[in-house]
């Protein structure tokens, strides 16, 4: 294996079968992250693992003086895992999150357990800036289908805007305004056909403005959607919609962002950042100077 190549820690879950969940341990070389993962998956599911799911990650090629567990096994060149997997009884385990496509938790031990995050939201009153504020957590499983749906509880849509955050290849944060995208349906058909690139990133912001309320709806880069309104019947109307989908308002609220350690990444079926933004300006998009 090149040694320009990144080597990747990764716990995945999944099930053996409609009684037993399972987690394997892998280590895997891959070009980036989600080139590793997608390596490391199709092992897993080879291995008998089913619907795995990335849990937990860790860049291993930067720590000196890695070696590998003695119990690690060589499935081929670049992925190895430890032989036995750890099982348990489906019958018996409560929920546990699983974190959307773009980000997962770091093995560093974070300030809380990640077994306080449940999928519920928070709601603010207006700020110093009279500004209403709303942040939903949603787990793996529903959280592209449920923004499609939140697209839908804005009244208009007039704007949109992709920041792509400085951790993406540590350059400075960029903001992409999208001159030619301005109704709900254009929205909705530039993601649906950038879905690895947008939605599954976890180095991109995704904004959709609605001129009502100065409203904006955030898909930001730690996957949890945000409406922030100057609009109180947008406001509730959005939170009622959202409790109709089944999530509920909670007071013990946890997210991936804050008091976890954890990891961003983007999908090895996504486009690179310099192809990225010649895409944006291909469709149109007008690249606009931010301050920091």
């Amino acid at each position: 294996m090149s040694k320009k190549n990144e080597f990747w820690y990764f716990l995945i879950h999944g099930t053996l079968d409609k009684q037993t969940g399972v987690y394997g341990n892998f280590y895997t070389y891959g070009t980036h992250c989600g080139n590793a993962l997608k390596k490391t998956l199709l092992i897993a599911e080879q291995e008998g693992i089913i619907n795995p799911d990335l849990i937990e990650t860790c860049r291993l090629d930067n720590i000196e003086d890695f070696e590998l567990p003695k119990n690690t096994i060589e499935i081929n060149p670049d992925v190895f895992m430890i032989q036995t997997f750890n099982t348990y009884d489906l019958r018996k385990k409560e929920y546990s999150f699983t974190p959307p496509i773009g980000i997962a938790f770091s093995t560093d031990e974070g300030e809380f357990d990640q077994d306080l995050i449940k999928e519920c939201f928070v709601a603010y009153g207006k700020n110093e800036n009279d500004i209403l504020e709303f942040e939903l957590v949603v787990d793996k499983s529903r959280l592209i289908e449920t923004f499609y749906k939140t697209i839908e509880f804005l009244p208009n849509v007039d704007r949109f805007w992709l920041y792509l955050k400085e951790h993406w290849d540590n350059t400075k944060t960029e903001l992409w305004a999208g001159k030619e995208i301005s109704d709900k349906n254009s929205v909705m058909d530039f993601l649906t056909k950038n879905e690895e690139t947008t939605l599954k990133n976890g180095f991109i912001d995704i904004v959709v403005h609605s001129k009502k309320g100065e409203t904006n709806l955030t898909l930001n880069e730690h996957k949890k959607i945000q409406l922030h309104t100057k609009d109180e019947t947008v406001f509730q109307n959005f939170i009622e919609k959202v409790i109709d989908l089944g999530f509920e308002q909670t007071r013990d609220y946890y997210n991936i962002e804050y008091g976890y350690y954890h990891w961003h990444y983007r999908t090895d079926e996504s486009l690179n950042k310099i192809e990225f933004q010649q895409l944006l300006v291909n469709k149109g998009f007008e690249y606009i100077k931010i301050n920091e």
